[in-house]
């Protein structure tokens, strides 16, 4: 008998938040602009954009390693300096800042789409890759021909040794 009920897809399957709330474990985030649009193409929004992020992490108590602002999305290593702070919380506070900043400047609406991607970082793969993929991700885009050439990325604190 064929299924005839409508499909639902969960909401925003996550592990246990617990697992994003242990000091020094690093986690690797991707948030999308709302509706995917292209909307950090200006210089003015992408450095206040950027200035949320930095001071995220003095307030959260979180380290930035690498980061990548893309014009449609955002990617960034992170990591609670200490046991009990939630990366999911610190994530969810700077969309929200970053989106009142994002209004000093004359945006109008949303800035990011309700949910995003984040993944942990096991101990068996290679934090050095994963931020080489991010700081390569203008060069795979055709934006630049050199990562160096991207104003938008870089490392905000050094990589800790794995």
């Amino acid at each position: 008998m064929p299924w005839t009920k409508p499909y639902h897809p969960p909401k925003n399957q996550r592990l246990d938040p617990e697992l994003y709330k242990i000091a020094n474990d690093i986690y690797f985030l991707t948030v999308r602009a709302f509706l995917g649009k292209s909307t950090f193409t200006r210089d003015e929004l992408n450095q206040r954009i950027l200035g949320v992020l930095r001071a995220e992490q003095e307030r959260q108590n979180c380290s930035i390693f690498t980061y990548c602002l893309m014009p449609d999305h955002l990617h960034f290593l992170i990591s609670p300096n200490q046991d009990g702070i939630s990366v999911l919380t610190f994530t969810d506070q700077f969309k929200g800042k970053a989106t009142n900043e994002s209004w000093t400047v004359d945006w109008k609406g949303k800035l990011w789409q309700p949910r995003y991607f984040d993944h942990i970082v096991r101990t068996e793969e290679s934090l050095w890759a994963i931020s080489e993929y991010i700081l390569d991700n203008p060069v795979r885009k055709g934006l630049v021909e050199n990562r160096e050439d991207w104003k938008w990325s870089g490392l905000m604190n050094p990589l800790p040794e794995r």
